[in-house]
């Protein structure tokens, strides 16, 4: 018995294949995030997210 069968059993094909598809995996996705600076940041949250970019490459 799959996760799937004791959650929700998917009363068409569609809902099958949406369900399937946010179903766990071996392999996830990759994930991605945006990294935005506010307003009213101090210098040194300002210089930790010119680290993080700095050290996520070129995307």
């Amino acid at each position: 018995m799959t996760q799937l069968d004791s959650v929700i059993k998917p009363k068409t094909k569609r809902s099958k294949r949406f369900l399937e598809s946010r179903a766990p995996k071996l392999t996830e996705d990759v994930k991605s995030a945006m990294i935005m600076k506010g307003g009213n940041t101090s210098q040194t949250i300002t210089q930790a997210l010119k680290d993080i970019v700095s050290h996520r490459g070129a995307v």
